[in-house]
């Protein structure tokens, strides 16, 4: 009888490390790049609801580089994707979030108009390295 179990347990090890290992194998690969949003395909989602948890998990990351993918999104109609995407933009921008440039999430769409391009400006500079001082 613990003959049995032992090869019952043994058959079910080698099958949860064979799986763990295929997981960990998955997950090394290079992302797939299915929009413009690169490793983030739920940016570009119908729903609200997957575009803010999208924009959370980039937030998680902690991932600098994907801050201009959240640019587009200060003007989503959706407001709490508004909303978000401003918080983790500031978020990234860590200690330099203070020279952010004026954005309301709730102002109408012809007042964030620009809200885009001025946040990519100002992510570019603080980007870019400092100039020496004289």
């Amino acid at each position: 009888m613990t003959r049995m179990f032992h090869r019952v347990i043994r058959s079910d090890m080698t099958l949860i490390l064979l799986l763990t290992l295929l997981c960990c194998v998955s997950c090394q690969m290079p992302g797939l790049r299915l929009s413009e949003t690169g490793p983030w395909p739920g940016l570009a989602s119908e729903e609200p609801v997957v575009r803010t948890r999208t924009i959370l998990a980039i937030q998680g990351s902690s991932n600098r580089n994907f801050a201009p993918l959240l640019f587009p999104l200060l003007n989503d109609p959706d407001r709490w994707v508004r909303y978000n995407a401003r918080s983790t933009i500031l978020w990234l921008a860590g200690e330099r979030r203070n020279t952010a440039p004026k954005y309301d999430y709730l102002s109408p769409p012809r007042e964030r108009r620009y809200a885009v391009s001025d946040h990519q400006e100002w992510w570019n500079r603080l980007s870019s390295p400092e100039p020496p001082s004289p």
